[in-house]
């Protein structure tokens, strides 16, 4: 028995003492955590206590059709408990037969979400498909070739570079699955099987990519190539018409590529939350989604469905006025990239960060070069088309960043608008007035949606997050110290904490807090080499790459290399001195490669002749640069 399940027994033999049946009965899950928190004095979901029994549950009933048996079985095997009489195991089996029955019910309904769900995909991805080939065809009708090629071609090139995916997805599977899958991304059901299992837990692990990666890169075809250019293509072919010539189904297709975009975006949002979250419960910044579900999250959902439709159409209309009224759209694309550049100049520099990708691995020349450029295009797409709800982890922007380009992008379309229609003169069927008139109405039903979302996210969370400043190194060191938050895949806080030390880039690394976990912690449970050590420090090949591990990040940072060897001496009988570590040429190349302003002070300095530099001094300055505390 672990120690959760020890909490659990305690627990629920102290509260449920002298109780009746019918107590038991009538008793929910939350009077478990009450129960466990009775016991011991512990939160439960500091724990995990009462993840841990849902999870072992929700495997326990899935496939089975007596819960009572079923349950009965799975506590005689998992609990056994030698010093219960038999009344108190009879009553812990009835209280778990109970939970687990409401358990079912939720899966249930679970279900009937997720098919719900699925079922508006479906309709919402079709319909969309269909007026653009409509579309499409009104154009080819009226001699408006070039529109109407343009339309289809669109449409056509996003279902086959989402086959082109998918083909490569299932390279692992046999011949037929791989075929199977492939012809059904060219029925343009890609994104709804993806999202199947997704949704349900049932993805398919051999694959090239994860099941919510392929869902996301799905989605983000989907909307890049054909949701985004098939609406700014539409808009612009009604505002070049005739106020008389628009058909009807112009009008339905626009209005249903915005819907397709805004829905997309609403489900990319909270599938990417719901992945963050489940992975890792007790990070703060990914528990938004509305636990209570029901009308709440269907309010949340509204909201935010709402708030993405009014930003996508300001987007789309903006940029097809544009366009018509100058004649290019390049121009625009760089005038509306603007704040965009600025916001990342202003984190690259400034803050001395990377940008997503980079710091997801060890540094590397690529890294350095071509991650500022992709993370701008990134950057930039999103913040045009698909305003992500994200916050303050390093691998993304910033909340308080995000939010002001989001709120930028809101009131800057009515500016792109006004001069564009301007422009355009008063020949044309769209005046000024309802042009702006149209821009008001799409702007207070954003503040409307996002204020329903906001005021419809889960209790516990912290509204604030979306937009409260936070860099990524303070992410990192909250992270690494709070008990909490540590990923369903790593077996404990402390196994987390190597994941962080192994995977992240070491400017994020909270150094000081590493310093007093390896000579301090791990040294006081670890010293002794005959008591049992988790298995991501086990002695061969993970004993190895731990220590050559802290060795390199430490010589990367080129302080307290003494104190950590010696702690790592006690704890594998070898220090850092003992690896013959050649050069890294990967640290070796961040180290040089660091544009922070402090390391352009301390390189302004060396050049210039009226002042004199030491050795000494000079490497001092570089250390304080590289570490970021310069």
């Amino acid at each position: 028995m672990n120690s959760s399940q020890y909490v659990i027994h305690t627990g629920i033999s102290e509260h449920f003492e002298g109780s009746t049946h019918n107590d038991l009965q009538h008793s929910t899950l939350m009077d478990l955590s009450a129960a466990a928190i009775k016991a011991k004095g512990w939160s439960a979901a500091e724990e995990g206590d009462i993840e841990e029994l849902d999870l072992q549950l929700d495997c326990v009933i899935a496939n089975s059709t007596d819960v009572e048996g079923a349950v009965e079985a799975w506590y005689n095997m998992s609990w056994p408990v030698q010093w219960m009489d038999e009344e108190a195991k009879e009553n812990q089996k009835l209280f778990f037969i109970r939970v687990a029955k409401r358990h079912r019910v939720a899966r249930k309904m679970g279900r009937w979400g997720v098919g719900i769900k699925l079922f508006i995909t479906l309709v919402i991805g079709y319909a969309d498909i269909v007026t653009d080939f409509l579309v499409a065809k009104s154009y080819y009708d009226v001699q408006e070739f070039s529109t109407a090629y343009t339309t289809a071609g669109f449409g056509i090139l996003a279902i086959l570079i989402q086959a082109f995916l998918t083909f490569f997805q299932y390279a692992n599977k046999k011949w037929y699955e791989r075929l199977g899958r492939t012809i059904l991304a060219l029925m343009g059901l890609g994104p709804l099987v993806e999202g199947a299992g997704v949704w349900t837990g049932k993805e398919n692990f051999d694959t090239l990519f994860s099941g919510p990666f392929m869902y996301a890169a799905l989605k983000a075809i989907e909307i890049s190539f054909e949701s985004v250019p098939e609406s700014i293509i539409q808009v612009g072919g009604i505002l070049k018409s005739n106020k008389g010539g628009v058909q009807m189904i112009q009008i339905i297709g626009v209005i249903s590529s915005i819907l397709s975009g805004a829905f997309i975006m609403t489900d990319g949002n909270f599938g990417m939350n719901l992945s963050k979250y489940l992975a890792s419960p007790g990070d703060p910044y990914y528990g938004w989604i509305s636990k209570k579900g029901g009308w709440e999250l269907a309010r949340q959902l509204f909201g935010m469905f709402v708030f993405n439709a009014c930003y996508f159409a300001q987007f789309v209309f903006a940029m097809s006025l544009f366009s018509l009224a100058f004649k290019f759209v390049l121009p625009l694309f760089m005038l509306l990239g603007v704040e965009v550049f600025i916001m990342c100049a202003y984190i690259f520099w400034w803050k001395g960060e990377l940008f997503g990708y980079a710091m997801a691995g060890h540094p590397s020349p690529a890294s350095n070069y071509f991650i500022p450029i992709t993370g701008y295009i990134f950057y930039y797409i999103l913040a045009c088309a698909v305003p992500l709800l994200i916050t303050a982890a390093p691998c993304e922007l910033g909340a308080e960043v995000f939010a002001s380009i989001l709120i930028w992008r809101l009131l800057t379309s009515g500016g792109v608008i006004y001069i564009a229609l301007g422009e355009l003169g008063e020949d044309h069927w769209l005046s000024i007035t309802n042009g702006m008139i149209g821009y008001g109405i799409s702007l207070a039903l954003a503040a409307v949606g996002l204020t329903m979302f906001l005021m419809n996210c889960d209790k516990n969370f912290d509204r604030s997050l979306f937009w409260r400043p936070k860099s990524g190194r303070e992410h990192e060191r909250d992270f690494w110290r709070d008990p909490k938050c540590w990923k369903r895949k790593s077996t404990s806080k402390e196994e987390e904490r190597w994941q962080v030390l192994r995977k992240r880039h070491p400017l994020y690394l909270p150094f000081d807090e590493i310093t007093s976990w390896v000579c301090e912690h791990l040294v006081e449970l670890y010293e002794d080499r005959r008591a049992p050590r988790p298995d991501w420090m086990a002695a061969g090949e993970k004993e190895k790459a731990f220590v050559k591990r802290i060795v390199t990040l430490y010589k990367w940072k080129g302080t307290d290399e003494e104190e950590v060897n010696k702690a790592l001496g006690k704890l594998f009988g070898k220090s850092g001195n003992d690896l013959e570590i050649g050069p890294n040429r990967q640290l070796t190349f961040i180290k040089k490669r660091r544009f922070t302003l402090q390391h352009l002070s301390s390189t302004l300095a060396r050049l210039n002749v009226n002042e004199k530099v030491g050795p000494e001094e000079e490497k001092a300055n570089e250390r304080r640069a590289y570490s970021g505390r310069g």
